[in-house]
């Protein structure tokens, strides 16, 4: 599949720019691609190139100027020709068990790592599905009456096969962990290998609102040139587990937000100490899924140690930063 007939799809609903094009292709879960700049704006210029959308600048007096593809006639007839092309069902596809087969020289132990790792990837991928909001999966206008709820219908039933999909295979995973235990001779729990998530970490930590980030945060959505950014604000510390860090990636998928700023008060004590590992786990869900997160600080938050060293490495990054005001923070999500 071309991701030049996804470029078409969406501008025969509405003309956009090359912008929100990357939004929704990145946003949608149904798509393969990541939506970066390469793809987009490579595929757009041959797409022109070839006749099947055209352009038009558009002035504007605050901000600089963007460029509007809407689909042509001969754009039409592509996208209906490739619509009733045959479907072939998917290839039986398992990365996983690629990796698998050349895995025999290592130790039971290394088998375990692997499989549990790619179970807490199963886990948190489930997790986002199941916090999707479905309103998210169509958002096009109907082109004739019924054809926007027959989309929608088709998108919520795809999504509830696909959670399916992903518990059977974390069964799956569950059962290849057994197999290893019964390989490795494992009948004790003692005996069996610390799982790797928790290795160089403090007992897990438990708090009374962790996973309920929806429920104490206020969310606003700001459009900062073309950026989405998603500004939370609440009372008191409510962001401290990796469970808070899916709910933070569901609200930046209902909103279509692909940068969150918010106050370092909002994260627990525990973020700003690198050993507790919560930093490590929130911050590498986010970067996965490609959303920025700017902290403002907080005059009487006190940052040192090894987290300081952490930060300030951070900040000439692309996906972490703390600054010491909002305008600095906005100036990091947009630069």
């Amino acid at each position: 599949m071309s991701i030049q007939y996804i470029i078409l799809g969406y501008l025969s609903t509405a003309s956009q720019s090359g912008y929100d094009l990357k939004k929704a292709i990145a946003a949608h879960p149904f798509l393969p691609w990541s939506g970066n700049n390469n793809q987009i704006y490579k595929s757009l210029m041959e797409l022109e190139n070839q006749g099947f959308i055209e352009s038009e600048t558009v002035i504007q007096s605050m901000a600089p100027n963007k460029k509007i593809y809407k689909i042509t006639n001969p754009g039409r007839a592509l996208l209906k020709y490739w619509l009733y092309e045959p479907v072939h069902p998917a290839n039986f596809n398992f990365p996983l068990l690629v990796k698998l087969q050349f895995a025999d020289p290592l130790k039971p132990t290394d088998w375990f790592e692997i499989f549990m790792k790619y179970r807490q990837e199963l886990n948190d991928r489930l997790l986002l599905y199941k916090n999707m909001p479905l309103s998210r999966l169509n958002t096009a206008k109907p082109q004739k009456p019924g054809a926007g709820d027959l989309t929608a219908s088709c998108n919520k039933l795809a999504l509830k096969y696909e959670t399916a999909r992903l518990e059977n295979e974390i069964q799956m995973v569950n059962q290849f962990l057994d197999m290893v235990k019964v390989q490795a001779g494992w009948k004790d729990p003692a005996s069996l290998p610390q799982d790797p998530l928790e290795q160089d970490m403090h007992p897990p930590i438990v708090y009374p609102l962790a996973g309920q980030v929806f429920d104490q945060l206020k969310v606003h959505r700001l459009d900062v040139d073309e950026l989405p950014v998603l500004e939370l604000t609440g009372a008191g510390a409510v962001i401290g587990s990796e469970r808070d860090a899916l709910d933070l990636l569901a609200l930046c998928r209902e909103h279509q937000a692909q940068g969150i700023l918010a106050s370092t008060s909002l994260f627990h004590d525990d973020f700003f100490r690198l050993k507790s590992g919560i930093a490590g786990a929130i911050l590498q869900k986010l970067a996965h899924y490609q959303v920025r997160l700017a902290l403002v600080r907080q005059p009487e938050q006190k940052i040192k140690g090894k987290f300081l060293e952490f930060v300030n490495e951070s900040n000439n990054g692309s996906y972490f930063a703390i600054l010491d005001s909002r305008d600095e923070a906005i100036r990091w999500l947009i630069h």
